[in-house]
């Protein structure tokens, strides 16, 4: 999956740097561009690709994308609101994708009441998702806050997000996908696999959180590993620095949509590499 229903991302860089909002919409469409090339050179994308894009700023592109047959989810979160809020009420004016995507951001020690409340809401989600025949994918970012750096990544998050997928499983909420940060550590990988695969069906798929493409193909790498696995779901790693030069005019647009292609390429080619002969997680 390529990922680019960012909003509030976009819209910062954009008054940063004195460029209008109204040129978003462009860069989505140059985005699309970039996966279409994918698509016509690679049999795994056209089998296998998907997009996420936000009818905010690409309402055109949703259904560009719908009419070509590519597999597009579209977020249900207003961007940069925590707690979890809705883009709109009722869904059906932003969820008009084949898939359905909703970013939350946790940490154990928020109030139980914020949790209790966030889950009610992703119940209403799920249970919208089910009568309307639409997968559901569920994002959970956790931040690191005092916690050492190291142990953070190697015990601290992965102990958290396997918790939470497991209160939300005894709560009821058992998506079709989890999106989560990914991991060089095996054993953390394991560890959120052995949660995440206690329900039939739910798949983990890598997020890119914009990092360097060394780094997250190390992810996919340990990833593959996992009895869960089921792909990645990477954006701004692929698109950023290719709109961003191009809004500033650095870069012709073509040149900036072959840009797109060959880093989606890149990490599909990372995705379909066997995996390293090493004990699965």
């Amino acid at each position: 999956m390529l990922a680019a229903d960012h909003r509030w991302q976009l819209e910062e860089w954009c008054d940063s740097r004195g460029v209008a909002r109204a040129r978003i919409p462009d860069a989505k469409a140059l985005i699309l561009d970039g996966f279409l090339a994918a698509r016509q050179r690679r049999p795994a994308v056209a089998e296998r690709g998907a997009l996420l894009l936000d009818e905010q700023y690409a309402s055109a592109e949703i259904r560009r994308a719908a009419a070509e047959g590519i597999v597009v989810a579209t977020p249900a979160e207003r961007a940069g609101a925590f707690p979890l809020e809705w883009a709109a009420d009722p869904f059906d004016r932003v969820l008009t994708g084949s898939m359905v995507k909703v970013l939350v951001r946790h940490r154990p020690e928020y109030p139980r009441s914020r949790t209790n409340a966030e889950h009610a809401r992703l119940r209403a989600l799920a249970d919208w998702c089910t009568a309307h025949a639409r997968p559901l994918l569920v994002e959970v970012v956790v931040m690191r806050e005092q916690e050492d750096e190291a142990a953070f990544e190697a015990e601290g998050r992965p102990a958290i997000v396997a918790a939470y997928i497991r209160d939300a499983y005894a709560r009821g909420l058992a998506p079709d996908f989890w999106k989560m940060e990914g991991t060089v550590n095996p054993a953390a990988a394991a560890a959120i696999d052995a949660a995440l695969v206690e329900r039939d069906g739910p798949r983990f798929l890598v997020l890119g959180k914009g990092a360097g493409f060394e780094l997250v193909e190390q992810w996919i790498g340990v990833a593959k590993q996992m009895s869960s696995a089921g792909g990645f779901a990477v954006g701004r790693t692929v698109y950023w620095s290719a709109c961003a030069d191009w809004l500033d005019g650095r870069l012709a647009r073509d040149e900036a949509v072959s840009r797109v292609a060959a880093n989606y390429e890149r990490l599909v080619d990372a995705w379909e590499r066997p995996a390293a002969a090493t004990a699965p997680c």
